[in-house]
């Protein structure tokens, strides 16, 4: 991890192309939503708060010690079929001055399949609000910009490992294609490097809005 300084290093660079794609990537998921949906396949799109919470790697017998990142998610979901579709997501992460000097940044991107249980009328009356559960398995890569990463001896703030996802959440729609996303709950496990066994194992949760193309 490298301290910022006036000047602007290749770390740095690196970063501002990631956080470039990041926004790309949101005003293309933004694009496929405003299309008219095809064949009537109903599409949905989330944008979501989200926080989650890892453990530093310590000594064997050592008490187990967790940090916080904070940051923004945004997803894709095409439903092909009775609920089953297939998504994308992507989510920024960031925290900093972890043991006063250490800042990390983190970009996810993951693909896979979902499946979203309408609920119908939540409430017994008209103007009853209508729900859905979605769960999800996706996998893809996380990217890091910022942190201390030991690779080969040397410590990188650069890098980038596999993936995985699984979770769900829950939408209460509030009117017509806006829903409230109440609750989101992952378990994402990342493979970057740490200097011990390349592991991370992260729980994120996240509260935020979704727009779909049908009623």
């Amino acid at each position: 991890m490298t301290l910022l300084s006036p000047t602007r290093s290749p770390q740095q660079t690196h970063s501002s192309r990631l956080r470039a794609k990041f926004l790309a990537l949101l005003l293309l998921l933004a694009f496929a939503l405003a299309a008219p949906a095809r064949a009537q396949h109903p599409q949905d799109i989330g944008l979501t708060f989200t926080q989650s919470r890892s453990n530093f790697v310590t000594a064997s017998g050592s008490a187990t010690q967790y940090f916080y990142l904070r940051g923004a998610a945004a997803d894709y979901n095409f439903t092909i079929w009775n609920g089953i579709g297939v998504g994308a997501t992507a989510f920024g992460l960031t925290g900093e001055n972890f043991g006063g000097h250490i800042d990390i940044h983190q970009i996810s991107i993951l693909g896979g399949p979902r499946y979203t249980w309408n609920l119908g009328h939540i409430l017994p009356y008209e103007w009853g609000r209508k729900g859905g559960i979605f769960g999800e398995a996706k996998a893809g890569y996380t990217f890091t910009t910022s942190g201390q990463f030991p690779t080969n001896g040397v410590f990188q703030s650069s890098t980038a490992g596999l993936t995985y996802m699984g979770g769900g959440g829950v939408n209460v729609t509030v009117y017509h294609h806006f829903d409230l996303r109440v609750i989101e709950a992952d378990f994402v496990h990342s493979q970057l490097p740490n200097g011990f066994n390349n592991s991370q194992s992260t729980i994120r949760l996240g509260i935020g809005i979704n727009f779909h193309t049908q009623d």
